[in-house]
């Protein structure tokens, strides 16, 4: 008895019109997030080519034009020889990718991007492909730098596309292989993006979302706007209301919500070391800086934008940014943010218990008058770091007017919980502000020790006070570095 492992000729076509409709539903869930780039979306695209079974338009970076190739079963992988070869005499996969290009090309200011996607997965020994089979989409460095056979094999890819090898290397400029991605993966990516455009992510909701694109591909040929499909999404009575929207901000390590969220920054190149317990500072902190305060000005405006205005914060990152992703959102610009702590969520807009046992402690016998003097603000709930902080400041700042700011017991059952967070944080902001008419003091350094939660609800009341520097902790006694600058 012999088992077949290879689909019939019509079980390969629906495999792989299922894969490109799911394809083109999860880009369409990502044109509903608040950080979509996407401007236009469109399905069988005319004039295209090859590449018209998905074409993406994008405020920033090249256009995108999109083949779907499923594997027919597990038994050929990804191979040179596969993208070569020529059934019956015709061109060859690469052959019309490549053509595709060529007539996009002249159409566009900025190249064209050839995205194709494939269930089958690289042969790891292929030798052009197999460097790339973990890495990224690109195969254009293996045979821009390769020597020896990767040589040849440059040269014989060139004559495949009857090109020199400068044009060729072009064309793999603008060329991604996404590949062994299943049916089953992309119906999870599928749930992961409508979990983030907020729509239904159960199995009816992508069904009823890849009815709709098998529509439009027997319909003519259509372009739409995120509007449009926000407008057809909500037609189709996939919208969900309920629960917040989530904004994820990865720093020191990727954080897999990113995918699920409606909003997301990447921070993790900006910071020196591998290991995230190591992830203290910025390689560069002055392009880090403009750039972390670019992408909250991009993510406030799209968020508002959007009608979203109430959403929870996620990680991983350390209190500055907690801190200033917290004041970017505050309550004066309209925003309520909030984010999981140890008993649960920490809502901004919860009111404060009458519990405010912040003990706040002015500097004595100050040799010199402290009006005018730039402010050091040391604030311990979860730990005392008043000697880390004198120690920091003796040295870098000794003319800093030190204003100390504690609860009875500092440690991790300092805070009682969310309603008492806000209490001594708003007496915190409210004492310092009264003191500001007095002292004026020209600018504030904020030394923090409390969770991430509360550094966020903190950012977030941090209303009418100076330009306010936050510190890295580097996790040595009387070690600081300056992270992140606050504006009000």
């Amino acid at each position: 008895m012999t088992t077949e492992t290879a689909r019939a000729a019509s079980g390969a076509r629906l495999l792989g019109d299922d894969v490109q409709h799911l394809v083109v539903w999860y880009h369409v869930l990502r044109t509903q997030r608040a950080d979509s780039t996407i401007t236009e979306l469109a399905v069988e695209a005319s004039q295209a080519g090859n590449v018209d079974d998905l074409t993406l338009r994008r405020t920033a970076g090249p256009d995108e034009y999109w083949q779907v190739k499923a594997s027919v079963d597990a038994t050929s992988p990804l191979t040179e020889v596969w993208l070569f070869e020529r059934p019956k005499g015709r061109p060859s996969l690469l052959q019309r990718l490549y053509a595709s290009w060529v007539t996009l090309r002249p159409r566009h200011a900025q190249l064209p991007k050839v995205v194709l996607a494939t269930t089958k997965a690289i042969d790891p020994t292929d030798m052009v492909l197999g460097a790339r089979a973990t890495t990224d989409a690109h195969i254009v460095e293996t045979l821009r730098q390769g020597t020896g056979p990767l040589a040849v094999a440059r040269r014989r890819w060139a004559d495949h596309l009857a090109v020199d090898e400068a044009e060729l290397l072009e064309f793999l400029e603008c060329l991604e292989i996404r590949h062994a991605l299943s049916e089953k993966e992309w119906r999870e990516k599928v749930q992961d993006a409508a979990a983030g455009a907020r729509v239904r992510a159960d199995n009816d909701g992508a069904a009823v979302g890849v009815q709709q694109v098998r529509d439009w591909v027997k319909a003519p040929r259509q372009i739409f706007t995120p509007a449009q499909l926000t407008g057809i999404i909500d037609g189709l009575k996939l919208r969900i209301t309920a629960g917040r929207p989530l904004f994820v901000a990865q720093a020191l390590e990727r954080n897999p919500r990113g995918e699920t969220a409606v909003y997301s920054v990447d921070w993790t190149d900006l910071f020196e070391g591998d290991d995230p317990r190591e992830r203290r500072a910025f390689t560069d902190p002055v392009a880090a800086r403009e750039r972390i305060a670019a992408d909250l000005a991009i993510a406030r405006r799209r968020l508002r934008a959007t009608g979203i205005s109430d959403f929870e914060v996620d990680g991983p990152m350390r209190l500055p940014l907690w801190f200033a992703i917290g004041a970017h959102f505050c309550s004066t610009a309209g925003f309520t943010v909030s984010a999981q702590a140890r008993d649960g969520i920490w809502l901004s807009s919860v009111a404060p218990s009458g519990q405010r046992d912040l003990q706040i402690y002015l500097p004595d016998h100050e040799p010199t008058d402290p009006r005018g003097r730039p402010w050091a603000v040391s604030v311990s709930f979860a730990t005392d770091i008043l000697e880390d902080v004198e120690e920091y400041l003796s040295e870098m700042h000794p003319n800093a007017y030190h204003i100390r700011a504690r609860l009875p017991t500092p440690g991790r059952a300092a805070l009682a919980g969310l309603s008492h967070a806000q209490a001594v944080i708003f007496q915190l902001r409210d004492e310092l502000r009264a003191l500001r008419q007095r002292l004026r003091p020209s600018e504030l350094h904020l030394f923090m020790a409390m969770p991430g939660a509360c550094a966020l609800l903190l950012g977030h009341a941090w209303d009418r006070m100076p330009a306010t520097w936050t510190y890295w902790d580097m996790g040595e006694p009387g070690r600081y570095v300056p992270a992140l600058q606050v504006r009000n």
